[in-house]
């Protein structure tokens, strides 16, 4: 009986990752797979702009210093790997002025001046553009 229960687990596996295959495989000619890939990149700018609205003076108070728990989230939330957040934290400090120009700054108005910043940068600029 073991045997069953054991290739019954490995099917079900195998169906579970086959289905992950297709959903996040870009080669895919799938619409279905674009659709949930759509999905998942829009459900990823809801997260940062939920984060970034709730956490605004947080992420104020941590981008002028440079550095942070709630801008080591946002880093994180946008994608941006570990080794590279040393100098996302360090363009954030920088930038502080562009990315916050005056006290009634929005969530909206910082993630776009971020990202705009972020483009013209060649350390972030190249992974931007592949995204």
């Amino acid at each position: 009986m073991k045997p069953l229960l054991n290739t019954a687990f490995i099917v079900a596996l195998g169906l579970t990752v086959g289905a992950c295959t297709i959903v996040t495989d870009p080669s895919s000619g799938s619409s279905a797979a674009g659709s949930s890939e759509q999905a998942g990149f829009l459900n990823r700018q809801q997260q940062i702009t939920t984060f970034a609205s709730v956490n605004l003076e947080r992420l104020k108070t941590d981008m002028a210093a440079g550095q942070g728990e709630y801008l080591g989230s946002l880093a994180t939330l946008m994608g941006i790997a570990s080794s590279d957040q040393p100098a996302f934290f360090a363009i954030t400090q920088q930038k502080f002025p562009v990315l916050f120009p005056t006290d009634r700054t929005t969530a909206a108005e910082l993630l776009t001046a971020l990202n705009q910043e972020l483009r013209i940068d060649p350390r972030f600029g190249q992974r931007l553009a592949l995204n």
